[in-house]
């Protein structure tokens, strides 16, 4: 990982690089239309950091590389919670910050979020496609949890994963 790595809040300046970034990952990787409503709702950072946590990791010098929807148990941009659960949404990395740990730095964020909330557990839903994201959230000691799977619009599936909290 990164050592010059920091997750913090987004700062508002920093909200439409932080939706422009999370529709290009999620554009350029096959999980969203450029033209349709996800992407419209990815774009509307400041949507996210009104009604959620919304978090950026950036380097050193400030460039953001990375950011996470952190929702709070019932956060109007949560979709999948229960009560006690913290929930996490868009997670974006840019192309060129990826196998740097910055996804592994903002999950962790968010499990450390739940710890100090006293909230029992973690949950995301995640689409079947994202490979790599699964293989990182498994590594981070998420669980499916297929009795929660659920579509959002007819034949998109989207999987859910759950974890528990750490310091």
């Amino acid at each position: 990982m990164n050592d010059h790595l920091i997750v913090r809040p987004a700062r508002p300046d920093e909200l439409d690089e932080v939706g422009r970034l999370t529709v290009e990952v999620y554009v350029a990787d096959g999980h969203a239309k450029a033209a349709g409503t996800y992407a419209a709702e990815l774009a509307d950072a400041a949507w996210r950091a009104r009604d959620a946590e919304l978090l950026v990791a950036v380097d050193a010098g400030g460039t953001v590389l990375g950011t996470i929807t952190v929702c709070l148990p019932g956060s109007p941009v949560a979709d999948m919670s229960h009560p006690g659960e913290l929930e996490f949404r868009m997670l974006a990395v840019a192309r060129d910050a990826r196998r740097r740990g910055v996804g592994e730095a903002l999950v962790k964020s968010v499990l450390r979020r739940a710890a100090e909330i006293g909230a029992h557990s973690v949950v995301l839903c995640s689409a079947q496609g994202m490979h790599a994201a699964h293989r990182l959230y498994t590594r981070l000691g998420f669980r499916r949890l297929p009795e929660r799977d659920w579509e959002p619009v007819p034949g998109m599936t989207l999987l859910a994963f759950g974890a528990r909290p750490r310091s």
